[in-house]
């Protein structure tokens, strides 16, 4: 008989008790069960944040559309704060950049707009829409290099650019310096059959602002101005009227003398002649069903202007119907007293209590004050701060009351205060802007780089500063400015090639001369109008020795009034280097009292002592 043998067990298992052998059963399992669940919960928290995250998205998207409904309606302090909820719950959602850029863009607040404009772009988020606010904003605050691919953009859109953006790309091309471009792009805007009323009236004004007064396209222009003002029923007319009287009529401090005016206001505009009359501009303002009391006013300050001997009646009369009306023609009827030099009349029907009301009314208050002499109560005023300013202005406008009090030391601080206070880049602009007109240099350059350090990427206080280089006669400063302006833009030519002048002027040659020549060459078979490129390839010429090319540098183009002085002085160089003693002289005549550089008036030196003998 065959035994089968027994299973072999370890001697520890056969000596186990069954209740251990099941509690580690147990335990395996609550150890497996506590892995597991960990591993459940880790992966449910990150779900969890996704989830939140998904969530907290679509929350913010839906609050900036809801701002962006808003923002249509104009309606800007609730749209600030859908748009301020919508970042909140996410600062990483394209459309809530959308708000916030075209919220700031239509409030006016271009440079942060283009920071946000900069972000979608980036995204590759920008819709046709967004790309015309770009553009817009770009072309407000001076970026042109910024506006220029935007614009680029919507020109080359399927189906051809809609009227608005040529009217974009006409804009760029005046600000360009180039009217021939500028004048297509209003034309073709005013010949499509799509363009809207509005955007007629805009192409029509671009048009006046670069076609000469005899030529047809200005007449024509004018003409769809005057359609639009004769057609009440027509959403422009009012405004086609407004800008039909305005330039006829006073408009601004700037035709008084505004010398002591703190605010500063300075608007001009052109007045040509329409085929309109006055009178019927004056009449329609009046009955146009629209019309507000600001418009009634404005037709009274045309008939004045057209019957001299009736101005005082008119403004009488004015003053007796607007005295107690609304801001807006407040506003107006002070602008209006002012350059009429009517000052103590405009505190008369603008008591302090009422200029209280408004910071504009305030400043017409403060501008009043300060043309009749009477700076200690400006100074009074500002510092009992009855009405709250920003800080910066508060303290700018007291610098102008001290300085005409012969206070220097405290005029010196409060504009340093004033810089001080300025906490954005929109304040320091608005700060070097003023300081600039006021004649306070020094402040003016500082507030601009102030406004460089918010804004490092904002051309416009480059541009600003390189200016008031030149105006002080601080060349090497100037090109300092300019190399920061050109990397800022390096696809800027025309910045280039005022880097490329101002390195001449400082003594460039050889090498740098001939490349300088090459290069301006090429912009001004780009643009042959361009006195400043060829002033470069002519003082690159004289820098190489070689006056002949030097001087025909200049040749095919005429010096006119408003030509700039700078290259003058370097073409009287050249037809001295010539033997054209006569011209050069009487270049050199021209230009004794002209702004120039210290180094353009080095080049004319020999030739105004020879006029001085």
């Amino acid at each position: 008989m065959k035994l089968t043998p027994r299973p072999s067990v370890s001697a520890d298992q056969d000596l186990t008790p069954p209740e251990e052998l099941r509690a580690r059963r147990i335990r395996r399992r609550v150890l497996i069960a506590v892995i597991l669940t960990g591993i459940l919960t880790v992966a449910g928290w990150y779900e969890a944040r996704h989830v939140s995250h998904s969530i907290k998205a679509w929350h913010s998207r839906r609050a900036a559309r809801e701002a962006s409904a808003l923002i249509e309606k104009a309606e800007w302090k609730a749209a600030e704060e859908k748009a301020r909820d919508a970042y909140l719950l996410s600062s990483t959602e394209p459309e809530t950049w959308r708000a916030i850029g075209r919220l700031t863009s239509r409030t006016g607040q271009n440079a942060p707009a283009l920071d946000w404009w900069r972000k979608l772009d980036q995204a590759h988020k920008l819709t046709l829409d967004d790309r015309r606010e770009y553009a817009g904003s770009a072309l407000a605050a001076g970026e042109l290099t910024t506006a220029a691919p935007q614009i680029d953009a919507l020109l080359a859109q399927p189906g051809g650019p809609a009227p608005r953006d040529e009217l974009f790309a006409g804009n760029l091309a005046v600000r360009r310096g180039d009217g021939a471009s500028a004048l297509d792009y209003a034309e073709r805007a005013l010949n499509d059959s799509r363009s809207k009323p509005n955007e007629v009236f805009s192409a029509a004004i671009l048009t006046l602002s670069v076609a000469g007064p005899e030529s047809t396209s200005y007449a024509s222009a004018w003409k769809r101005i005057e359609d639009l003002a004769r057609d009440s029923a027509n959403v422009i007319s009012l405004d086609a009227l407004s800008f039909l009287a305005q330039q006829r009529a006073p408009t601004s401090p700037s035709e008084g003398d505004n010398s002591t005016a703190l605010s500063l206001a300075q608007t001009a505009a052109p007045r040509p002649v329409t085929a309109l009359s006055a009178a019927e501009v004056a009449d329609r303002l009046e009955r146009h069903p629209k019309a507000r009391p600001y418009h009634q006013l404005l037709a009274m300050k045309l008939r004045a202007r057209e019957q001299p001997s009736r101005a005082d009646e008119l403004l009488n009369q004015a003053i007796a119907r607007f005295r107690n009306s609304d801001d807006e023609t407040l506003l107006a009827l002070n602008i209006w007293l002012y350059t009429q030099k009517r000052y103590q009349t405009m505190l008369d029907v603008m008591p302090l209590q009422r200029a209280l009301h408004r910071r504009e009314l305030y400043l017409q208050y403060l501008d009043a004050l300060g043309a009749l002499g009477r700076f200690q109560e400006v100074r009074d005023l500002l510092s009992s701060e009855r009405f709250r300013l920003d800080p910066v202005f508060q303290h700018m406008y007291l610098a102008t009351a001290r300085e005409q009090l012969k206070e220097v030391a405290g005029s010196a601080n409060e504009w340093q205060r004033a810089l001080e206070a300025a906490a954005d880049a929109n304040q320091s602009m608005a700060l070097a802007t003023y300081a600039e007109r006021a004649g306070a240099s020094d402040i003016a350059d500082s507030a601009y780089a102030r406004a460089i350090s918010f804004a490092p990427n904002l051309r416009v206080p480059y541009e600003s500063r390189a200016r008031l280089a030149r105006a002080r006669g601080e060349t090497a400063k100037a090109k300092e400015i300019l190399t920061q302006i050109c990397r800022l833009s390096p696809a800027d030519d025309l910045a280039r090639n005022d880097r490329t002048y101002i390195s001449l002027l400082l003594g460039a040659s050889g090498a740098d001369a001939e490349r300088a020549a090459r290069e301006a060459e090429l912009l001004v078979k780009r643009e042959p109008m361009n006195w400043q490129a060829r002033a470069t390839v002519s003082l690159a010429e004289l820098r190489l020795g070689h006056p002949a090319a030097a001087l025909k540098a200049f040749s095919g183009i005429k010096a006119v009034e408003g030509s700039p002085v700078g290259p003058l002085a370097v073409r009287a160089a050249a037809l001295d280097a010539n033997g054209w003693k006569e011209g050069a002289k009487g270049d050199a005549r021209t230009l004794a009292a002209a702004p120039l550089l210290p180094e353009e008036r080095a080049l004319i030196a020999p030739l105004s002592r020879e006029n001085g003998k």
